[in-house]
């Protein structure tokens, strides 16, 4: 095996989505989800979060985790904004954080914009929740593509302290090989705009799309850093589990493979350290912001975890509307992904789970592997608390202190931090400082976005959205002929990547 940049690894992080994630059960009611959410306890530490879902995009890229359950129906959009504030509402009502301070609130998609102005109607309900006040980071994001004034006008309207949209690549050849459109409509201006009124503009970048080198991808880079209006750059590994539908396109022929692993891991390191040396910040998972563009006061306010998922244990994420996942003390859960069966238990008064993504295991180690994904590191303080306290077991240690002395993590006084190979790799570092229980859950989640790649690619699955839809994967599959989920199986992922 190669290894890369010197690392225990041959290849680039294989997910990079969602590592909160339990393996299936098959034994939940939505009572004992409901009587969990209202259990879970406020601790010392605690903090709260909210992550609002909107599941419309006009788009059908192929590198999107989140398309399952995105919809074309946008003239829904006044009726989902009131069920969203619903769910938000009671959803935070029925926990023991409801009225403690709320730090910060993100709406994501899908494509917020095509909400057009009910925007409006959510950010006034998010404003008058309990526990939300100057101090709380407020994130929305947008598609240029679809993206209308009476959108920014609310944006501004409700203090929204950042907005964020995807670039994922300025090269037209590379943006159609993921069937994105192949030019930004109105960047500049849009930019300028909301740099009048909102503190932070962030623009997402991907590495690793079909088509990529490492010329076209500091070129992007160099490009937003010295973007008049742009201050914060989101720059992201693009891993193909997360996709059937890049699967599809790549094993079928329709357009390049991605570039090599070594390729990969470049391509990150230089995104870094390109970064750094102009003097921007590590400020997110993925996340860099310029402290010259950005004012000291909004720059302290940024949480850091785009709202993915929980930092610790004790913290409260809690997602409203479908598709969005919520991580409490000793509760895990998926909201539903499609949208006709989401709103239509919502407007019955009930939430909209799906009961086999529920968990109920108390992941008390989660602040050892969701450091890797944090700008700030780890406590060593806390550190030492989950080895005392049998929080992380002699395996964690082990690959812990392995970690440290390959050079991946690095202890500065007061914390642990990745050094610049180990955000390469940070991905990997998540999956291996988990439970073997929790990485088998990890992988398999990986092997179903392969599988459901190859289906398509051999037309055996309706090339849609419900084809992304996690939560019918087991149906999904079973829709194609006898034997075809064994075949596409296979022994191991499809090769996405060309040679070196």
């Amino acid at each position: 095996m190669q290894r890369l940049l010197h690392s225990r690894f041959g290849s680039v992080a294989r997910n990079t989505i969602d590592y909160w994630m339990k393996r299936d059960r098959h034994d939940v009611s939505y009572d004992q989800v409901v009587s969990a959410i209202e259990a879970a306890p406020w601790l010392a530490g605690s903090t709260l979060q909210l992550y609002l879902h909107v599941p419309y995009c006009a788009q059908h890229c192929s590198f999107c985790a989140f398309s399952g359950g995105n919809s074309l129906d946008f003239k829904s959009a006044e009726r989902y904004s009131r069920l969203l504030v619903w769910d938000m509402q009671q959803l935070v009502a029925r926990t023991r954080a409801s009225g403690q301070a709320i730090r910060a609130v993100n709406i994501g998609g899908g494509s917020p914009d095509l909400l057009r102005g009910h925007l409006g109607y959510v950010l006034s309900a998010v404003r008058d929740l309990p526990g939300v006040s100057d101090s709380t980071e407020i994130s929305v994001e947008f598609t240029l593509s679809t993206l209308k004034d009476d959108f920014v006008d609310q944006m501004c309207k409700y203090g929204a302290t950042k907005a964020s949209f995807g670039v994922q690549a300025l090269d037209p050849e590379i943006r159609r090989n993921v069937r994105m459109p192949a030019q930004l409509r109105n960047m500049d201006a849009t930019c300028k705009r909301l740099r009048e009124a909102i503190p932070i503009v962030n623009v997402d970048l991907i590495t690793g799309l079909p088509g990529q080198t490492l010329s076209s991808v500091l070129n992007d880079l160099q490009h937003f850093i010295d973007h008049p209006y742009v201050n914060s750059i989101s720059t992201y590994l693009l891993t193909a589990g997360a996709a059937p539908r890049l699967v599809a396109d790549v094993t079928g022929g329709r357009v390049p493979a991605q570039p090599s692993q070594s390729e990969q891991a470049l391509l990150r390191l230089h995104s870094y350290t390109t970064l750094q040396r102009q003097g921007w910040v590590r400020k997110g998972t993925n996340t860099y912001m310029s402290p010259k563009k950005v004012q000291s006061s909004y720059f302290d306010m940024v949480v850091g975890n785009e709202c993915i998922g929980a930092r610790r244990y004790q913290d409260f994420l809690i997602g409203a509307g479908a598709q969005a996942c919520s991580s409490l003390p000793g509760v895990r859960f998926e909201n539903t992904v499609d949208l006709q069966t989401w709103s239509r238990e919502v407007e019955q008064g009930r939430h909209s789970f799906s009961l086999a993504k529920s968990s109920f295991d108390h992941q008390r180690d989660m602040a050892l592997w969701v450091f890797p994904l944090m700008a700030d590191g780890l406590l060593v303080a806390e550190y030492d608390d989950m080895v005392k306290t049998g929080a992380i077991d002699e395996g964690q240690i082990s690959t812990f202190e392995a970690c440290m002395q390959e050079g991946l993590i690095m202890r500065t006084a007061e914390r642990y931090q990745l050094t610049i190979v180990g955000e390469v790799f940070m991905g990997h570092l998540v999956r291996e400082l988990k439970k073997p229980e929790d990485r088998a859950a990890v992988d398999e989640y990986i092997e179903e976005g392969h599988v459901i790649g190859k289906l398509l690619a051999a037309d055996r699955l309706r090339d849609n959205n419900a084809a992304n839809n996690r939560q019918i994967f087991t149906s999904l599959v079973a829709s194609a002929a006898p034997g075809e989920r064994e075949r596409a199986s296979g022994a191991s992922p499809v090769n996405l990547t060309r040679s070196s």
